[in-house]
């Protein structure tokens, strides 16, 4: 197992490792600095960087706030020598909404620029509850009221029931429908940045999704299972410690950046690649990411599916639009990032 950021079967404080110090006046520092994914990589972990933006953000607003969208620059490549500062603008702050610039900055420059927004109605579980309440009253109005309407009574002015909330999603990646959570196992593509995978064989064999060679490649689309840390299965252990409310979008955000960038040789159906050796292969660097979260009824400890697909590829540019569930597949959040990847020629071999 590899040691190179975190000891294997040591617990983890997420909130010593990201979390940050309040110095006053819109101003943070992280309490250490942000970690690289391999020790040869250009910079800290983008993740980290996406998480810890979103921190400084809920801080500088009301509790009841939370993130609901982050669109960010990967402005200069972040070291992990030292702590990121963080500096943020209060844009607006309304009643349902409020807006956050944050400015990540290493010596005096700055690193990593995000718009953080935030809401106070991101939870569909809530809404619902709600609705049941306002139902309940409703229909006891009505019972209380009997027959008593009198027969020129306008119907117009009738109280009408409350509209149930609606919502509709993306469906979840036939790969995962099939095997499930339970039937796959942890892949030794053990990541340095806490999160752990799981690998449909359709992902890991190419001779089992020879489907795909009929499909265009910006049509083609994937999905794996993704966790913040781990306990003690299949011979992995990573448990994580004070994952608190706020740390939950930490590592939501942490997650949101994992793998995808590294898996462009899969996605081009090339030959004699591992997962886990993806990285050696390739140059490539995050230059944006954006995340929607579009509900808070999330478990970044437990096993989420990450499903995505590649749009573009031009100019060195990579293009990416990808989907994460949580453990009971409902469509939390999605993700948009372009990425710098060189494949060094070995694209010349690209099913398409």
């Amino acid at each position: 197992m590899n040691n190179e950021n975190y000891v294997r079967g040591e617990t983890i404080d997420v909130q010593a490792e990201f979390g940050v110090i309040d110095k006053g006046d819109g101003k943070y520092v992280g309490k250490k600095p942000l970690i690289k994914p391999i020790h040869y990589a250009p910079g800290a972990f983008g993740g980290n960087l996406a998480g810890q933006a979103m921190l400084v953000a809920m801080k500088s607003t009301p509790p009841e706030f939370k993130p609901h969208s982050l669109h960010s620059y990967f402005v200069r490549a972040a070291t992990s020598d030292l702590p990121v500062e963080w500096e943020v603008d209060n844009i607006s702050s309304g009643k349902t909404f409020c807006n956050r610039a944050v400015k990540g900055l290493q010596n005096g420059q700055i690193v990593y620029f995000a718009n953080v927004s935030l809401t106070r109605k991101n939870s569909y579980n809530d809404s619902l509850a709600k609705w049941e309440s306002d139902m309940a009253k409703f229909e006891q109005r009505g019972k209380d009221e009997g027959d008593s309407d009198e027969e020129n009574e306008d119907d117009d002015d009738a109280e009408k029931a409350p509209s149930k909330p609606f919502r509709f999603q993306t469906p979840l990646h036939e790969w995962v429908k099939k095997y499930g959570e339970e039937s796959l196992v942890v892949s030794p593509c053990e990541s340095n940045m806490l999160s752990y995978f799981k690998f449909c064989p359709e992902f890991i064999d190419l001779d089992k999704s020879s489907y795909e060679e009929k499909i265009p490649v910006a049509e083609r689309r994937f999905a794996f299972l993704v966790r913040w840390g781990i306990d003690n299965e299949q011979g992995y252990n990573q448990p994580l410690k004070n994952v608190d409310e706020q740390f939950q979008f930490v590592g939501l955000a942490n997650l949101s950046d994992a793998l995808i960038l590294n898996v462009l040789e899969r996605v081009l159906r090339l030959n004699g690649v591992s997962i886990k050796d993806n990285m050696k292969h390739f140059f490539g660097v995050s230059l944006d990411h954006v995340l929607y979260i579009h509900d808070n009824d999330f478990d970044v400890t437990k096993w989420m599916t990450y499903s995505f697909k590649t749009i573009r590829f031009s100019h060195d540019r990579v293009l990416f639009e990808g989907e994460l569930y949580n453990h009971k597949g409902v469509h939390v959040a999605s993700v948009v990032q372009e990425g710098l990847a060189r494949l060094a020629g070995a694209e010349r071999d690209a099913k398409l």
